[in-house]
């Protein structure tokens, strides 16, 4: 099995019997196109309602690799690229765009739209969070992560907390990057002089000259 077949599991659901969203059939995972050659993999924690129906029109793009790419530009890749380029430490010379929509794969802890607002049927709940990458994450990252991968981006306090309990397993084969999510009401962003995000994102253009 390749990571495209692994993704058509995930289409279908098939492992997701103790979650609430397995019976709710208007609501389906979001599932980004893989890169041909994967260097690096970001995680967020789920997709938004609010990105659905952008998502479900890109559907219709027959070249994986344009919908991929559309996909990154609406969504959570684009923003986290703006924010590092925000934060001012290195000037941008195209590396970090070229590595991000060129080689990256992106994927969630929660692969089905939620409401983030907590309203409705489809409300985020930390359990599904929980069940959603214990069902999928570990094994699919285990088709993702290829010999050029070389890092994993872990986007968030849930994805850290999911991943500081598995990060034996993962980081003698890539380095794991930790870094707050790029969302417009996450403020640690705004302290320019946070030593972590500073030297996270030196790490990180490192990474990204030896790949480009």
């Amino acid at each position: 099995m390749n990571l495209n077949e692994f993704l058509e599991g995930i289409k279908s659901k098939e492992r997701c019997t103790d979650c609430d969203f397995k019976s709710k059939l208007e609501i389906e995972p979001a599932l980004i196109p893989p890169p041909t050659e994967i260097v690096g993999i970001v995680i967020s924690r789920d997709p938004t309602v609010r990105w659905m129906h952008f998502y479900k029109y890109i559907e219709n793009e027959p070249q994986e690799d344009i919908r991929r790419k559309m996909l990154f530009a609406s969504a959570i890749p684009l923003a986290l690229i703006n924010r590092i380029l925000e934060f001012g430490e290195i000037t941008e010379d195209g590396c970090l765009f070229d590595m991000v929509f060129q080689n990256v794969y992106w994927t969630h802890l929660h692969k089905c739209f939620t409401d983030p607002n907590g309203k409705g049927p489809i409300k985020s709940k930390k359990i599904n969070l929980q069940l959603c990458a214990n069902f999928w994450l570990d094994e699919e990252l285990g088709y993702a992560i290829g010999k050029k991968t070389k890092f994993i981006i872990a986007l968030g306090k849930d994805v850290e907390k999911w991943f500081n309990k598995r990060e034996n397993k993962w980081k003698d084969r890539v380095q794991i990057i930790y870094l707050p999510h790029p969302s417009g009401r996450n403020r640690k962003w705004n302290n320019k002089d946070d030593k972590n995000i500073k030297k996270t994102i030196r790490d990180l253009f490192k990474l990204c000259r030896t790949v480009t």
